[in-house]
């Protein structure tokens, strides 16, 4: 498959799971909050996945060149979102903008990664090697068949994982914030991929080095898309787990 089509395939995944994502927290995990909006089960619930995006965001700081001054968990925030703040420099040259939009990207990418070690780690999800391809929905179809193979109710790990999933899958997409900030980010870096190519293309001695240079982003991409489609189908089956015991709160608060 070419470069352009593998990168269409992995976008859409990232932008299937951000919605699903979405989906479960406001659905799902938003659901079991008190009329403050806060409280222990939601709290409970959040800890897992809050702790994995945050250390996420830490992580996007400490690549682009900046420590960490503080992380704040959402069960210590007064306003329950949790939070990580960037410390000074550690490296010579930094570009503060690319850091704050990569470091809102990170759970999306870190989350999942996490997400897939867990539910291999519990025997739930076996390790099938999903490519990024043209035929996504076969794909999805046989990770979500695999996946449900592994869900044995008779297994503790089952429950673990479920919980898990909930969790993390809840927090891999970003805050308004974070999006606020990523945006600028994803189409800074959409116009440099577009220039470099075009300089490869165009350029008098930098042709011989377009083809190795898409083999190396083609390579990347398809190690992306094997992270992000199985965390995918695993967010999906926390969503569908989650959203009866979801809606049926929420009744139950809609009568009093």
């Amino acid at each position: 498959m070419e470069f352009s089509q593998t990168l269409g395939v992995v976008a859409l995944e990232a932008i299937l799971l951000l919605l699903l994502s979405r989906l479960l927290f406001t659905g799902v995990i938003a659901s079991f909050a008190d009329r403050r909006g806060k409280g222990l089960v939601l709290g409970l619930l959040r800890l897992p996945g809050n702790l994995v995006h945050e250390l996420s965001h830490c992580l996007g700081f400490l690549i682009c060149g900046y420590r960490v001054r503080r992380v704040l968990l959402c069960m210590f925030d007064p306003q329950g979102r949790g939070s990580c703040t960037p410390g000074k420099p550690w490296s010579p040259i930094t570009l503060p903008h690319l850091a704050v939009g990569l470091s809102a990207l990170m759970p999306l990418v870190v989350g999942s990664a996490v997400l897939l070690g867990v539910g291999q780690g519990l025997g739930v999800v076996p390790p099938v090697a999903a490519a990024a391809s043209d035929d996504l929905l076969p794909q999805i179809w046989r990770q979500a068949m695999a996946l449900l193979h592994g869900l044995d109710p008779h297994h503790w790990q089952t429950y673990l994982f479920l919980y898990l999933a909930l969790s993390i899958g809840a927090e891999l997409s970003p805050s308004a914030t974070d999006l606020r900030y990523a945006l600028p980010t994803i189409l800074a870096l959409c116009l440099g991929v577009w220039l470099f190519f075009f300089a490869l293309e165009h350029g008098r001695h930098l042709t011989g080095y377009r083809p190795v240079v898409a083999s190396l982003l083609h390579g990347g991409l398809l190690r992306l898309g094997s992270v992000l489609l199985p965390s995918l189908v695993m967010t999906a089956a926390a969503t569908f787990a989650g959203l009866i015991p979801g809606l049926a709160v929420q009744a139950f608060r809609g009568r009093k």
